[in-house]
């Protein structure tokens, strides 16, 4: 038991500290980092969500955005999400890193609670979304060309991620399914082009 414990506290330090050599390196870096979007999943409980609809558009070499629209047949009221992000390793595996949380949107909204990961989601969520209020949403859910802001997250190491959103209604008594978002996003340096002199 206490060699359990003394390897998940190493763990937890090595990747608390990666983390925070990224942050302290970045700046001084030359190239931009950017979150490209690649490829999107969507899926949901036929019994809540229907018409689900999640396209990638890409704008240039360096970005892509994301549109997507559902309806909820059954008003969301207590939106609970499950957010985990998973690292592409050596062996085309997707392998958990750094990020598994649970979040109560509703809280983070009426600002009852301030996880940093429901905060960047809700910056998100009133920028490219109808879904810009408080609980509880219903109706018609659209997305318009949304990305991932390099300023709202820490740098992470260059490579392919996916990061998987699991939306749960929970009230006091059980919980229920509603749906799943998998963005797969690359972490890379920015491409610059070379423009041509004009003749």
């Amino acid at each position: 038991m206490d060699i359990f414990l003394y390897n998940f506290f190493v763990k937890m330090i090595i990747s608390g500290l990666l983390l925070l050599g990224c942050c302290f390196v970045w700046p001084g870096m030359h190239a931009q980092l950017v979150y490209k979007l690649v490829k999107i999943d969507c899926q949901g409980n036929s019994a809540r969500v229907n018409n689900i609809s999640c396209h990638v558009k890409a704008i240039n070499w360096n970005m892509a955005v994301v549109n997507m629209d559902c309806f909820l047949i059954v008003p969301l009221r207590k939106a609970v999400l499950q957010v985990q992000v998973f690292k592409k390793d050596y062996s085309n595996q997707y392998k958990p890193f750094l990020v598994d949380v649970s979040i109560n949107m509703c809280e983070i909204i009426e600002r009852r609670s301030y996880i940093p990961y429901g905060v960047i989601i809700w910056k998100l969520l009133k920028q490219y979304t109808n879904a810009n209020h408080s609980c509880p949403f219903s109706g018609q859910m659209t997305a318009r060309n949304g990305y991932l802001d390099t300023s709202l997250v820490p740098p992470f190491p260059q490579g392919f991620y996916l990061i998987s959103i699991s939306f749960t209604d929970m009230n006091s008594s059980h919980s229920e399914y509603v749906g799943t978002a998998k963005f797969y996003i690359q972490a890379m340096d920015q491409i610059r082009t070379k423009k041509r002199p004009k003749t």
